[in-house]
């Protein structure tokens, strides 16, 4: 088992990752005309914090994500929640979806595991159809203090300017960015602030 189907048993109950979701999913609906009719892919989804706040404003939502763990977690409580929601055990980097009709696609606090975040961009764009949404929420530039253990961190988190050239290299225009939330980390003799911004782009038509 992985470190993150250990932690998917107790994911949700930490205060941080709820208000970091909940953020990200307020913003989005303020950001993005959702419809009831949209169908959204939720990319490294872990039990589904952020998509299903989102789930009261679309009809359809697909998670993926490489942890077992966050999976079934997630499934577990979208069949007791009664939402229309299915999450896949999947590294789109070497695997693919069958589904290229999605809306939007959001993502929270996972590119920082991504090492080549273009490159993922890029395929998750495929899946979008024209003038579609990507969301990426994540870490501002930071020293490598976030995690207590890095093992798997790719990222010490974005120059959000940079991660903009990262969606515009992609074939995602009218980028609208912004900080959204601010983590505490209070551990012995350390007490810093880590910003979260939320990045949005529109994809361009006839990209495939």
């Amino acid at each position: 088992m992985s470190k993150f189907d250990v932690a998917a048993l107790t994911w949700d109950e930490k205060p941080a990752r709820v208000n970091i979701a909940r953020s990200v999913a307020e913003e989005v609906k303020d950001l993005v005309p959702l419809e009831r009719n949209f169908k959204i892919l939720d990319f490294g989804c872990g039990t589904g914090l952020v998509s299903f706040f989102l789930a009261d404003s679309v009809g359809a939502i697909v998670g993926v994500d490489s942890s077992k763990g966050m999976v079934d977690v997630f499934n577990k409580k979208a069949q007791k929640s009664q939402i229309n929601a299915a999450a896949y055990q999947m590294d789109l980097m070497r695997e693919d979806l069958k589904n290229r009709d999605f809306d939007l696609i959001v993502s929270s606090m996972t590119f920082h595991h991504i090492k080549d975040p273009v490159a993922i961009l890029k395929k998750l764009n495929i899946y979008l159809k024209d003038n579609g949404y990507m969301a990426v929420a994540d870490l501002l530039k930071e020293d490598g203090t976030f995690h207590e253990d890095n093992e798997g961190v790719e990222h010490f988190g974005f120059d959000i300017e940079e991660f903009e050239g990262y969606l515009r290299a992609s074939g995602f225009a009218d980028v609208h960015k912004k900080i959204i939330f601010k983590v505490e980390k209070e551990r012995e003799g350390f007490n810093r602030e880590y910003p979260v911004f939320l990045i949005i782009g529109k994809k361009l038509e006839g990209i495939r």
